[in-house]
């Protein structure tokens, strides 16, 4: 049986085997380990913005920002730091955990594409060393 990415290589029995094994471990060690992390996120990250949305009335803001851009972008950040600083406590938490949680989710992506990169790179030195 030949590789389709590498038609001069013939992949062994073993090899398909090992292959198998290790996408399986791969895939348990996704459900048990990363699963759970992103559900964790993904609702605290939907309570929040439910509370966000039943206290603060986004269409407002975003036509008060959108008076405030035409003085420059400058003045469309000094807007949402005063605003962020006049809402209620209980806004300004929910914002601190949306930016949070939205940072966290960021961090997680970033860290698979890499692991996923760094998995196909050291794949592919494998293969090379072996011929």
């Amino acid at each position: 049986m030949t590789s389709p990415n590498m038609p001069d290589k013939k992949i062994t029995l073993r090899e398909l085997l090992k292959d198998r094994i290790l996408l399986r471990v791969y895939f348990v060690w996704f459900i048990r380990r990363i699963v759970p992390i992103i559900i964790f996120q993904v609702v605290v990250l939907a309570l929040a913005l439910q509370l966000f949305a039943q206290n603060v009335f986004v269409a407002h803001v975003f036509s008060n920002v959108a008076l405030v851009a035409g003085q420059g972008y400058w003045a469309v950040l000094w807007y949402l730091l005063a605003s962020f600083l006049h809402t209620r406590p209980l806004v300004q938490l929910a914002i601190l955990v949306l930016f949070g949680v939205v940072a966290l989710l960021i961090r997680d992506a970033i860290r698979a594409v890499i692991a996923y990169h760094a998995m196909w790179i050291r794949k592919g030195s494998d293969e090379g060393s072996a011929s």
